[in-house]
């Protein structure tokens, strides 16, 4: 300062001893001075502000650095508190899903189970219907075989009241027979001492007649009387042959006739009690046949009735296990679509919280005492440190 002022007044002191055209010189050299002071200046300026350029350029890759690493983080954060509201929302989704599954689970399976009781009361339905209808067809056997066994005893109470009738009565023809047979051996037996009487008398009178004829003749039929003698004896044979035989043939065909009646009679009368019997039997069976084919045409229908009704609950049933069945299939389906959803989000969560991890070992001091800052402050953060470099 003090050269400064030597220098002021000594320039005063020449500039009072110069001329006019000194003054000018010294003035153009003054304006040039001034003009490469400025120049100078200007430069020195310009290199000033091109290192401060140069400085805020470096502060500001600096500040972009850090305002970028600290809105990586801002945005890790924030990524990682998406990927968690996900995660819980995700979590409360499969939640709801598996409790919409395990109570559609349950409506199946008391759908099931209804469906079972209620095949169990049709089972036990039916089969109380068929052993009603068992015991009922029981029954009928029973009084069917009653009956038979009532019929049975009464036939053959008849049958023995017919065989002792039949017996007596045949006894009594047998007995009537017998003497018939002795009456008329009787009379063949008084016929026969008749017609041998009456025979002894003709031979005596042919005797008497031929020894008479003999005697007148004997002269003149010698040769005849023993050819008439001869033909007699063979006629006499011929007619004590044809005598017995006709008897022994009569005796036959009588005995053969009464036995021939009787047993006409009994075939008659056996004829005329199975012609009864027949007809009363043929009665019954018609009548038994009607009721039997209305009894089995109702059976029939009842059976029928019975088929239909197992068909129909077959076929409901069959339907009704066919769409469990299919529903059943979905169920597996959607469950087995939703193991794979759910496996797939598990991968990812696992990425999220590898990356997290990874992440972890990248954070700062201030990050890891303060991991849930607000936005705000991470915004003023980096404008703080711009300012900072900036002053």
């Amino acid at each position: 300062m003090v050269k400064a002022g030597k220098k002021v007044k000594g320039a005063s002191k020449v500039r009072d001893n110069e001329t006019e055209e000194e003054r000018k010189i010294r003035l153009e050299m003054e304006a040039l001075a001034a003009d490469e002071a400025e120049r100078r200046a200007q430069e020195q300026a310009r290199v000033a502000l091109r290192e401060r350029q140069l400085r805020e350029q470096r502060y500001a890759h600096l500040n972009g650095i850090k305002i970028h690493n600290q809105w990586r983080k801002i945005m890790r954060m924030a990524k990682v508190e998406e990927l968690r509201r996900e995660i819980e929302i995700l979590s409360q989704n499969h939640e709801r899903e598996v409790d919409r599954k395990d109570a559609i689970m349950q409506m199946l399976d008391r759908d099931l189970e209804e469906a079972e009781e209620q095949y169990s009361l049709a089972v036990r339905s039916h089969m109380l219907v068929v052993d009603n209808l068992l015991d009922l067809q029981y029954q009928r056997m029973r009084a069917l075989e009653a009956e038979f066994a009532a019929d049975l005893r009464s036939l053959e109470d008849e049958f023995e009241t017919e065989r002792t009738e039949i017996v007596n009565a045949h006894t009594r023809q047998r007995k009537d027979m017998g003497d018939m047979i002795a009456a008329m051996e009787g009379e063949f037996a008084d016929a026969e001492a008749e017609l041998r009487q009456e025979y002894e008398a003709q031979r005596e009178e042919i005797k008497n007649r031929n020894s008479e004829e003999y005697n007148v003749l004997k002269i003149q039929l010698e040769g005849i009387i023993e050819e008439l003698e001869k033909s007699f004896e063979l006629a006499h044979r011929a007619y004590l042959e044809s005598t017995e035989h006709r008897t022994n043939t009569f005796r036959t065909l009588t005995k053969d006739d009464a036995k021939a009646a009787l047993k006409i009679e009994r075939q008659m009368r056996k004829l005329v009690r199975l012609q009864e019997a027949l007809q009363h039997w043929r009665t019954k069976i018609a009548t038994n046949a009607r009721e039997w084919e209305e009894r089995n045409r109702a059976l029939r229908n009842e059976k029928e009735i019975m088929a239909r009704h197992y068909a129909k609950l077959k076929s409901s049933m069959d339907a009704f296990r066919s769409g469990q069945s299919e529903r059943l299939k979905q169920l597996s389906l959607a469950s087995s679509a939703a193991m794979d959803t759910l496996k797939a989000k598990l991968a990812v969560a696992e990425n999220v919280l590898k990356l997290a991890e990874l992440a972890r070992k990248y954070e700062t001091e201030q990050e890891k005492v303060l991991p849930f800052w607000s936005p705000a402050e991470a915004v003023a953060e980096p404008a703080e440190a711009a300012d900072a470099a900036a002053g």
